[in-house]
Protein backbone atom coordinates (compact mmCIF):
# COMPACT_ATOMS: atom_id res chain seq x y z
CA UNK A 1 0.00 0.00 0.00
CA UNK A 2 1.33 3.34 -0.78
CA UNK A 3 0.92 6.14 1.80
CA UNK A 4 0.00 9.87 1.68
CA UNK A 5 -0.62 12.49 2.05
CA UNK A 6 3.03 12.54 0.83
CA UNK A 7 3.08 12.93 -2.41
CA UNK A 8 1.60 9.55 -4.26
CA UNK A 9 2.63 10.63 -8.06
CA UNK A 10 5.47 12.39 -9.47
CA UNK A 11 5.33 15.74 -10.34
CA UNK A 12 6.65 16.20 -14.09
CA UNK A 13 5.74 13.62 -16.88
CA UNK A 14 5.86 13.21 -20.84
CA UNK A 15 3.83 15.65 -22.76
CA UNK A 16 0.27 14.47 -22.54
CA UNK A 17 -1.34 12.91 -25.85
CA UNK A 18 -4.68 14.45 -25.79
CA UNK A 19 -6.89 17.59 -24.37
CA UNK A 20 -8.35 15.53 -22.17
CA UNK A 21 -5.33 14.05 -20.27
CA UNK A 22 -3.94 17.52 -20.34
CA UNK A 23 -7.18 18.23 -18.58
CA UNK A 24 -6.60 15.73 -16.08
CA UNK A 25 -3.43 16.39 -15.13
CA UNK A 26 -4.08 20.27 -14.68
CA UNK A 27 -6.92 18.91 -12.52
CA UNK A 28 -4.46 17.23 -10.11
CA UNK A 29 -1.50 19.80 -10.33
CA UNK A 30 -3.83 22.14 -8.96
CA UNK A 31 -5.81 20.29 -6.51
CA UNK A 32 -1.55 19.50 -5.01
CA UNK A 33 -1.34 23.39 -5.60
CA UNK A 34 -4.29 24.08 -2.99
CA UNK A 35 -3.23 21.37 -0.82
CA UNK A 36 0.53 22.97 -0.32
CA UNK A 37 -1.09 25.95 0.50
CA UNK A 38 -3.07 24.51 3.50
CA UNK A 39 0.55 23.37 5.12
CA UNK A 40 1.04 25.13 8.09
CA UNK A 41 3.31 28.80 6.20
CA UNK A 42 6.84 27.91 7.39
CA UNK A 43 9.72 29.66 5.86
CA UNK A 44 10.14 27.77 2.55
CA UNK A 45 6.62 27.84 1.80
CA UNK A 46 6.49 31.41 2.82
CA UNK A 47 8.77 32.61 0.52
CA UNK A 48 7.38 30.80 -2.28
CA UNK A 49 3.92 32.32 -1.50
CA UNK A 50 5.42 35.49 -1.31
CA UNK A 51 7.49 35.78 -4.14
CA UNK A 52 4.21 34.99 -6.25
CA UNK A 53 5.70 31.95 -7.40
CA UNK A 54 2.79 29.92 -6.14
CA UNK A 55 0.06 32.16 -7.32
CA UNK A 56 1.38 31.75 -10.82
CA UNK A 57 1.77 28.04 -10.58
CA UNK A 58 -1.93 27.91 -10.15
CA UNK A 59 -2.79 30.32 -12.57
CA UNK A 60 -0.77 28.56 -14.91
CA UNK A 61 -2.74 25.27 -13.86
CA UNK A 62 -6.12 26.77 -14.10
CA UNK A 63 -5.60 27.92 -18.30
CA UNK A 64 -5.34 24.45 -19.14
CA UNK A 65 -8.72 23.51 -16.83
CA UNK A 66 -12.13 22.10 -19.09
CA UNK A 67 -13.87 25.34 -17.36
CA UNK A 68 -12.90 28.96 -15.72
CA UNK A 69 -12.23 29.60 -12.29
CA UNK A 70 -12.34 33.35 -12.69
CA UNK A 71 -9.10 34.00 -11.25
CA UNK A 72 -9.50 37.81 -11.91
CA UNK A 73 -10.76 38.90 -8.70
CA UNK A 74 -8.75 36.47 -6.16
CA UNK A 75 -5.56 37.55 -5.38
CA UNK A 76 -3.38 34.69 -4.26
CA UNK A 77 0.10 36.45 -3.45
CA UNK A 78 0.20 37.21 -0.07
CA UNK A 79 2.35 40.55 1.36
CA UNK A 80 6.36 40.49 1.07
CA UNK A 81 6.09 41.93 5.05
CA UNK A 82 3.62 39.57 6.00
CA UNK A 83 5.40 36.46 7.10
CA UNK A 84 4.59 36.33 11.24
CA UNK A 85 1.07 37.95 10.30
CA UNK A 86 0.74 34.91 8.19
CA UNK A 87 1.30 32.23 10.42
CA UNK A 88 -0.70 34.08 13.21
CA UNK A 89 -3.49 34.51 10.96
CA UNK A 90 -3.44 30.17 9.71
CA UNK A 91 -3.08 29.42 13.92
CA UNK A 92 -5.98 31.60 14.51
CA UNK A 93 -8.12 30.36 11.77
CA UNK A 94 -7.33 26.74 11.38
CA UNK A 95 -4.93 25.67 14.16
CA UNK A 96 -5.59 26.58 17.77
CA UNK A 97 -7.75 29.58 17.74
CA UNK A 98 -8.16 31.90 20.47
CA UNK A 99 -10.30 29.84 23.26
CA UNK A 100 -12.32 26.71 22.44
CA UNK A 101 -10.11 25.34 19.37
CA UNK A 102 -10.12 27.11 16.40
CA UNK A 103 -13.23 28.26 14.13
CA UNK A 104 -12.23 26.76 10.59
CA UNK A 105 -10.70 23.39 11.68
CA UNK A 106 -9.20 21.53 8.51
CA UNK A 107 -10.62 18.26 9.46
CA UNK A 108 -13.62 17.51 8.03
CA UNK A 109 -15.22 15.25 10.88
CA UNK A 110 -15.27 18.59 12.97
CA UNK A 111 -17.95 20.36 10.51
CA UNK A 112 -20.48 17.07 10.55
CA UNK A 113 -22.58 15.67 13.66
CA UNK A 114 -20.54 12.38 13.49
CA UNK A 115 -16.73 12.55 12.79
CA UNK A 116 -16.01 8.90 13.47
CA UNK A 117 -18.32 7.99 10.32
CA UNK A 118 -17.15 10.55 8.08
CA UNK A 119 -13.51 9.26 8.99
CA UNK A 120 -14.38 5.53 8.64
CA UNK A 121 -16.27 6.23 4.90
CA UNK A 122 -12.49 8.38 3.93
CA UNK A 123 -10.41 5.17 4.89
CA UNK A 124 -13.28 3.06 2.68
CA UNK A 125 -11.90 5.20 -0.44
CA UNK A 126 -8.50 5.33 0.53
CA UNK A 127 -8.45 1.33 0.94
CA UNK A 128 -10.56 1.31 -2.24
CA UNK A 129 -7.17 2.44 -4.24
CA UNK A 130 -4.25 0.71 -2.64
CA UNK A 131 -3.74 3.74 0.15
CA UNK A 132 -3.05 3.89 3.93
CA UNK A 133 -2.70 7.12 5.46
CA UNK A 134 0.86 7.90 6.90
CA UNK A 135 1.48 7.86 10.93
CA UNK A 136 -0.31 10.40 12.49
CA UNK A 137 -2.21 11.82 9.68
CA UNK A 138 -6.03 11.81 10.02
CA UNK A 139 -7.86 10.73 7.29
CA UNK A 140 -10.24 13.71 7.47
CA UNK A 141 -7.53 16.52 6.94
CA UNK A 142 -8.17 18.77 4.03
CA UNK A 143 -4.75 18.06 2.61
CA UNK A 144 -4.84 14.08 2.96
CA UNK A 145 -8.79 15.08 1.19
CA UNK A 146 -6.70 17.15 -1.94
CA UNK A 147 -3.94 14.66 -1.97
CA UNK A 148 -6.44 11.88 -2.71
CA UNK A 149 -8.25 13.87 -5.29
CA UNK A 150 -4.80 14.80 -6.68
CA UNK A 151 -4.10 11.02 -7.29
CA UNK A 152 -7.58 10.05 -8.73
CA UNK A 153 -6.92 12.82 -11.25
CA UNK A 154 -3.40 11.54 -12.04
CA UNK A 155 -4.49 8.37 -12.58
CA UNK A 156 -7.62 9.09 -14.70
CA UNK A 157 -4.36 11.49 -16.69
CA UNK A 158 -2.80 7.95 -17.28
CA UNK A 159 -5.82 6.20 -18.29
CA UNK A 160 -6.44 8.41 -20.77
CA UNK A 161 -2.75 7.78 -21.83
CA UNK A 162 -2.80 4.06 -22.11
CA UNK A 163 -6.03 3.75 -23.32
CA UNK A 164 -7.67 2.53 -19.63
CA UNK A 165 -10.69 2.92 -17.91
CA UNK A 166 -10.93 6.31 -17.62
CA UNK A 167 -14.92 6.22 -15.75
CA UNK A 168 -13.96 3.98 -12.99
CA UNK A 169 -11.48 7.69 -11.82
CA UNK A 170 -14.24 9.84 -13.20
CA UNK A 171 -17.29 7.79 -10.98
CA UNK A 172 -14.93 8.20 -7.41
CA UNK A 173 -13.92 11.55 -8.55
CA UNK A 174 -18.08 12.64 -8.42
CA UNK A 175 -18.53 11.11 -5.31
CA UNK A 176 -15.46 12.07 -3.54
CA UNK A 177 -16.20 16.07 -4.19
CA UNK A 178 -20.10 15.18 -3.84
CA UNK A 179 -20.19 13.35 -0.15
CA UNK A 180 -16.54 14.30 0.79
CA UNK A 181 -14.47 17.29 -0.13
CA UNK A 182 -16.48 19.96 -1.76
CA UNK A 183 -19.26 19.70 1.33
CA UNK A 184 -16.15 20.29 3.53
CA UNK A 185 -14.72 23.31 1.39
CA UNK A 186 -17.93 24.83 1.34
CA UNK A 187 -18.41 25.08 5.09
CA UNK A 188 -15.12 25.54 5.47
CA UNK A 189 -15.52 28.72 3.78
CA UNK A 190 -18.43 29.68 5.39
CA UNK A 191 -17.41 29.63 8.50
CA UNK A 192 -14.19 31.45 7.55
CA UNK A 193 -15.84 34.18 6.38
CA UNK A 194 -17.65 35.20 9.38
CA UNK A 195 -13.79 35.21 11.22
CA UNK A 196 -13.00 37.68 8.43
CA UNK A 197 -9.60 36.49 7.40
CA UNK A 198 -6.40 37.85 5.89
CA UNK A 199 -7.12 38.52 2.14
CA UNK A 200 -4.85 35.89 1.59
CA UNK A 201 -6.59 33.20 3.06
CA UNK A 202 -10.42 34.56 2.21
CA UNK A 203 -8.94 33.93 -1.50
CA UNK A 204 -7.51 30.93 -1.15
CA UNK A 205 -11.03 29.74 0.79
CA UNK A 206 -12.78 31.32 -2.18
CA UNK A 207 -10.10 29.62 -5.00
CA UNK A 208 -10.54 26.15 -2.98
CA UNK A 209 -14.13 25.81 -2.93
CA UNK A 210 -14.97 27.40 -6.42
CA UNK A 211 -12.49 24.84 -7.64
CA UNK A 212 -14.38 21.78 -6.03
CA UNK A 213 -17.49 22.78 -7.37
CA UNK A 214 -16.61 23.66 -11.13
CA UNK A 215 -14.54 20.59 -10.68
CA UNK A 216 -17.58 18.81 -9.22
CA UNK A 217 -19.74 19.62 -12.30
CA UNK A 218 -17.25 18.81 -14.66
CA UNK A 219 -17.20 15.45 -13.96
CA UNK A 220 -20.53 14.98 -13.52
CA UNK A 221 -21.31 16.24 -17.10
CA UNK A 222 -18.68 14.36 -18.27
CA UNK A 223 -20.35 11.15 -16.80
CA UNK A 224 -23.37 11.65 -17.83
CA UNK A 225 -26.09 8.84 -17.11
CA UNK A 226 -22.75 6.82 -16.16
Amino acid sequence: MSRFPARLMPEDRSSPRSAEEAQALARGRLYRLVGLAFAFPHDALYEELASGAWERAVVEASAALPFSLGLADLSLTPAQAAGEELKAEYVRLFDVGRTGGPPCPLFAGHHERDRLHVMEELVRFYDFFGLSLAAGTMPDHLTAELEFMHFLTFREGEALRDGGDRQSYLRAERDFLGRHLGRFLTRLATKARAEKPLPFFDDLLELSHRFAQEDHAYVVATLGGA
